[in-house]
């Protein structure tokens, strides 16, 4: 994958770069749903326009965006006991440069245990989810 090889080269992706995958992780997305499936995506839809992409005129509870929130020291440390990743620490002051909050981040912080990580996005959802009744 291109893309793939560009950041294991050390360079940041254009929006060019993404297009494409944003297109096909929507598709995803779409063809999911038709099966009546629920589908979670990981990626890094870090700019508003990418969400957008991404959500395609979906209401924000049909298609929701969960940050992974951390401080970029505990990211670094995370990332530096990864082993085998495309994307190598040095794009990590980029990622979070191009990160664009938003009211459509649901942000859920990393400090804890990928469990407990998890089970708060759970919960956070199930807590909108009943607050839709």
């Amino acid at each position: 994958m291109e893309a793939k090889a560009k950041m294991g080269a050390g360079m940041a992706l254009t929006d060019e770069d993404r297009w494409p995958w944003l297109e096909r992780l929507r598709g995803r997305i779409e063809a999911v749903r038709a099966e009546g499936k629920v589908l979670v995506l990981a990626c890094s839809a870090l700019r508003v326009v990418y969400r957008e992409k991404l959500r395609r005129g979906d209401e924000a509870k049909v298609l929701r965006f969960v940050l992974l929130d951390g401080g970029r020291e505990l990211i670094a440390e995370r990332m530096g006991r990864r082993e085998g990743h495309y994307m190598p620490l040095s794009l990590l002051d980029s990622q979070l440069a191009t990160l664009e909050r938003s009211e459509d981040l649901m942000a859920v912080s990393i400090e804890g245990s990928v469990e407990a990580i998890a089970q708060g996005i759970v919960e956070q959802l199930m807590k909108e989810g009943a607050g839709d009744e």
